[in-house]
């Protein structure tokens, strides 16, 4: 008796679950599943309903299951690909310029040694020992060394052209080497305009136009201020000479 009526209520507990099933199925009935960006929401009234999500913005699109930009977007140059770091000159490449722009000339203390051999370690040339690689930065070291350096060749070369006939000087090769500039005519002004174009050209590569007084104007004044200080016109074209050599647009590129 008792189990017959425990089956009873078991029966009775299921049929009153499936009902409640079919009328929450039946409220339902007629109302399609929320799509794709749209979400359940409560207005202001209360009422639940169907709210739409904000699209996602126009310059977006799907890619491969994720969203990234559609619209082509102006990457910044690549520094790499038009410009690199300006280096300084090896020493290998120090000591031809200097020959190339003095007629052969090298950097030799009083025993007649290579300085640009003996300060190659201090000039960043690799030991093989401590670096294998050589340090091509414009140091102060290596600007003092080359100061040096252009100083003293820089004497002898302009002695040399003083004690050559015209046509085998290097470097005063169309000014004579006395002229003043005070003292000179419009025409040996001239001719020293152009020494210091050809200098320029010579050694840095850099050709001063004709029209370029201001580039033109620096060298000359450093001529005639040192010229003016020494009483000595050969070692203005000195002066001109150390200054070309120790510029950076001689020893970069």
């Amino acid at each position: 008796m008792n189990g017959a009526k425990r089956l009873w209520q078991g029966g009775l507990l299921l049929g009153m679950m499936m009902a409640a099933a079919c009328s929450a199925g039946g409220e339902g009935e007629g109302v399609a599943p929320s799509a794709p960006g749209v979400v359940e929401a409560a207005p202001e009234g209360g009422e639940a309903g169907a709210v739409e999500a904000a699209a996602p913005p126009a310059d977006y699109a799907s890619v491969h299951g994720g969203r990234d930009f559609a619209a082509d977007v102006e990457l910044a140059p690549n520094p790499e690909a038009t410009a690199r770091p300006l280096r300084r000159l090896s020493v290998k490449q120090l000591r031809e310029a200097i020959a190339n722009a003095t007629g052969g000339l090298a950097w030799h203390d009083e025993a007649g040694r290579d300085m640009l051999e003996q300060l190659s370690p201090t000039l960043g040339v690799p030991t093989y020992i401590d670096t294998t690689n050589e340090d091509l930065e414009a140091s102060l070291v290596f600007q003092k060394f080359l100061g040096d350096g252009v100083r003293s060749v820089c004497s002898e070369a302009i002695q040399n052209d003083l004690e050559m006939a015209v046509s085998d000087r290097v470097l005063v090769r169309y000014a004579d080497p006395t002229w003043v500039w005070e003292q000179a005519s419009a025409e040996q002004q001239a001719v020293i305009d152009r020494n210091l174009r050809y200098m320029s050209l010579r050694i840095t590569g850099r050709a001063i136009a004709p029209e370029d007084e201001e580039g033109l104007s620096r060298l000359r004044w450093l001529m005639r201020s040192v010229t003016h200080a020494t009483g000595d016109p050969a070692k203005g074209w000195r002066a001109v000479c150390v200054g070309l050599m120790s510029s950076p647009e001689f020893y970069l590129y």
